[in-house]
């Protein structure tokens, strides 16, 4: 028979807790034990970023051009014209801020990669307690740029930096767009500036080349194997262009986030000393180490490229939207102003844009060119554009191969050729159509006259141009034969007189003609 031997837990009996003290004992389990610290002292030093920032010291506004050398506690404001990460991986980013006047070279050290997101003509402000020569660093081929600072923020409380998010149209958005190199007051040209075209044949060879480029487009995102770094890269392209030529500007990394915010057919961009393939210039260009680009500069060829966009647009446009509450169409269709006009006196009205004429009528011509079955095998049958790029398809919803967005089409204006009657001749894809004008000329008027006794009739009569889509092309042919010299009546109303009325009354209401002008202006040529 064993025995065991007393311990000293079974020495002393275990006592009970009353309710109370079970209750404090329960709390203080739950309760996670600190080490004195709150919650905003350990993201201070975890995230020093989080924290709001001070000046600790006196700091001088300066310009870049001004800026001397030594310790000197500056701060600076400018835009980002390049960025690029370490490629070692060394915990900075080598910026270059330019304000017009100068541009300087600042090393942005971080905790995390992810603590910035850089962008392209993004505003900035530096605090600098220390400036360097640019030509004793890594910055001395990059133009312009004559100095240097580096950057601690959350290390160093003397030194910070702030990036800006401004809305458009806000004064933020406005200031700081003066390119470099560029004399505002007394402006004559812009040095070293060429065509695109110029510069994808021989201007790539030159030391300082610049190019001035509107957005067309933005490509969808791709990943891209490097075989000399043996890595996925990211990349997308860009389709610049100007009045004498196109190309792909290829932004990689880091640099692919600017490109979201850029607007085709408006952003503006002024690059320096672009990449460019020797060897194979069509290749289209990229962005250097040494590379410049300024977003939306504003200055004397800035502006005309923007206009010269502008009427580009419009003449090259493969759709127009029927523009809404601007024409009452059954007013025009059965009111009492029903003139009938040639197209000579259409053109004796555009011509004529003086004129206060409500110019609305009917015009009787005859189709003397079809083009639906050529569109259709083209798969052009129905248009639209988005992210400045045309969307086609053989039906009526299509996917935007850029953002992913579904978008509803309408015909392509070119199913209809050329047009004529005993004054003159409407080219193909000249004429804005409603999409009631499209059911109509395929599948005749309802006449409100003849009723219907039931409903499944109805539904056999009433008709859209959408149903196009679903013929085959035995139907289409029979379709267009039919509709090939047969004389139509068009309904017409003249757009430019009823917008020039629409800004008048707008600019009534909102201060005065110089607004009235300004949009007059913008849509002027629709």
């Amino acid at each position: 028979m064993s025995t065991t031997s007393p311990s000293i837990q079974t020495f002393y009996s275990r006592e009970e807790q009353s309710g109370f003290e079970r209750g404090r004992s329960d709390a203080s389990n739950s309760r996670i034990i600190g080490d004195g610290f709150t919650s905003s002292e350990v993201e201070a030093v975890t995230d020093p970023l989080s924290r709001s920032w001070k000046p600790p010291r006196s700091y001088e506004r300066c310009p870049i051009s001004l800026l001397q050398t030594g310790p000197f506690n500056y701060e600076i404001s400018g835009r980002v014209v390049n960025f690029s990460s370490n490629p070692q991986d060394q915990g900075y980013h080598s910026l270059v801020v330019s304000d017009g006047s100068g541009a300087i070279a600042v090393k942005l050290y971080y905790g995390k990669a992810s603590d910035y997101q850089l962008l392209l003509g993004q505003r900035v402000t530096l605090w600098a307690t220390f400036i360097a020569n640019s030509a004793h660093g890594s910055s001395g081929n990059i133009p312009f740029c004559a100095s240097s600072t580096k950057i601690y923020p959350g290390r160093n409380i003397a030194t910070h930096i702030t990036l800006y998010k401004d809305p458009p149209d806000s004064d933020g958005h406005r200031i700081l767009r003066c390119p470099l190199d560029c004399n505002l007051r007394d402006y004559s040209y812009l040095p070293a500036l060429m065509t695109l075209k110029a510069y994808l044949s021989t201007g790539y060879d030159m030391a300082e080349g610049k190019i001035l480029v509107c957005v067309r487009s933005v490509g969808p995102r791709r990943t891209v194997h490097s075989k000399k770094r043996q890595c996925d890269l990211d990349m997308v392209d860009v389709s610049i262009f100007d009045d004498t030529a196109t190309c792909i500007l290829k932004l990689w990394q880091d640099k692919v986030h600017s490109a979201k915010a850029w607007i085709p057919n408006q952003t503006i961009l002024l690059i320096s000393k672009p990449t460019c393939r020797e060897d194979d210039s069509q290749s289209g260009l990229g962005l250097g180490y040494n590379s410049i680009v300024e977003v939306d500069p504003e200055f004397p060829d800035a502006n005309w490229l923007r206009n010269k966009v502008k009427s580009m647009k419009i003449k090259q446009s493969i759709y127009i939207p029927f523009p809404a509450d601007i024409w009452d169409v059954d007013l025009a269709i059965h009111g009492p102003n029903r003139t009938l006009f040639t197209i000579a006196d259409i053109e004796d009205q555009v011509r004529n844009p003086e004129s206060e004429l409500d110019f609305t009528g009917k015009l009787s011509v005859i189709i003397v060119e079809m083009g639906l079955m050529e569109q259709w095998r083209k798969r052009t049958f129905c248009c639209f554009e988005c992210c400045g790029m045309p969307v086609y398809a053989n039906k009526p919803v299509a996917i935007c191969k850029n953002c992913d967005m579904r978008r509803n089409l309408s015909p392509n204006p070119r199913i209809i050729g050329s047009m004529i009657d005993e004054s003159g001749m409407i080219m193909a894809g000249k004429l804005v159509w409603h999409d009631d004008a499209w059911t109509q000329l395929f599948f005749g008027s309802k006449s409100s006259e003849t009723p219907i006794e039931n409903a499944s009739e109805a539904d056999l009569v009433e008709q859209s141009w959408e149903n196009l889509t679903v013929f085959d092309t035995a139907v289409l042919r029979d379709l267009e034969e039919q509709l090939l010299y047969t004389r139509i009546t068009l309904t017409f109303v003249d757009l430019y007189s009823k917008i020039r009325a629409r800004c008048l009354e707008r600019a009534e209401l909102a201060g005065g003609d110089d607004l009235a002008n300004k949009v007059l202006t913008e849509h002027k040529g629709v």
